[in-house]
């Protein structure tokens, strides 16, 4: 589950509330938003680690700008990288962070994706590669993972040469990182564009290179068109279809299970 508000793990009420959530809904991974690393959010996050390790539950750092994807901002998300490994290295393992979890959607930059997507999609590719490269660095690596669009396959004109291969964008960010996280927001499962479908193919291929897929569903109220959320539905309905999904992939070497945005939309959807 997707956790933007760092006050979440700040505020010692909120970090109970957030954690009392994960229990109840069997949330077992946290994306929590951890940009800013110095203290006293160093503390906070490094408490909130541990209270959520000792329930079961493991925290990714999560970060992200569409920006990081251009060349020229590469060295803000190596940054913020870099500081989340010095964390770790200062903390106990009790503290430490259990991975790092990026969100950049470099097409959501419009005007340099309507002019050349290609140029955005490879450097999108390097950055995750550069991640990859500075976390192995490690002797003992944190997993990294990422969150990409289900089109990423879909369309024949985003297939891309990098590294002198050509292959959707979605395959060479998994033949790099160490999971993904497809974002297949819809609020039916099954049949044309349902969510099974739309992650039928990032499945496949992650099952050949042997990585883990966990699939996005989206909780927010009030976005268009209202098929690509269950916000203003119900809990019950995000369950039955999850379930549906789950069923459908059910002893896939890759399917590791879902992954919900976000936690304030969430718990709203539940609590109605």
């Amino acid at each position: 589950m997707w956790v933007w508000d760092a006050r979440a793990a700040a505020d010692p009420h909120s970090r109970q509330e957030l954690l009392a959530f994960c229990q109840s809904h069997h949330v077992g991974t946290l994306y929590l938003s951890a940009y800013n690393l110095k203290p006293p959010m160093e503390g906070f996050y490094r408490e909130f680690n541990r209270q959520a390790h000792r329930l079961g539950v493991a925290v990714h750092a999560l970060g992200g700008d569409p920006r990081w994807g251009v060349p020229r901002y590469h060295s803000i998300a190596l940054e913020w990288v870099a500081a989340v490994h010095d964390l770790n290295a200062r903390a106990p393992a009790a503290e430490r962070f259990d991975g790092i979890h990026t969100d950049v959607e470099v097409y959501l930059l419009s005007r340099s994706w309507n002019e050349d997507p290609a140029q955005l999609l490879g450097g999108y590719l390097d950055l995750n590669a550069e991640i990859v490269q500075a976390l192995r660095a490690d002797p003992d690596p944190i997993p990294f993972g990422v969150d990409i669009p289900f089109w990423f396959d879909d369309d024949p004109s985003y297939r891309i040469l990098w590294h002198g291969v050509v292959k959707p964008p979605s395959y060479h960010v998994l033949d790099t990182v160490d999971g993904v996280t497809v974002l297949a927001y819809r609020n039916f499962s099954e049949g044309t564009d349902g969510t099974i479908q739309l992650v039928s193919l990032e499945m496949d291929y992650a099952d050949q290179v042997g990585k883990r897929i966990m699939i996005g569903q989206e909780t927010q109220k009030d976005l268009f068109p209202a098929y690509v959320t269950f916000g203003g539905t119900s809990c019950a309905q995000l369950k039955r279809e999850m379930k549906k999904i789950a069923n459908a992939f059910n002893g896939r070497r890759s399917f590791g299970g879902f992954a919900i945005h976000h936690y304030k939309s969430y718990r709203e959807l539940c609590s109605e």
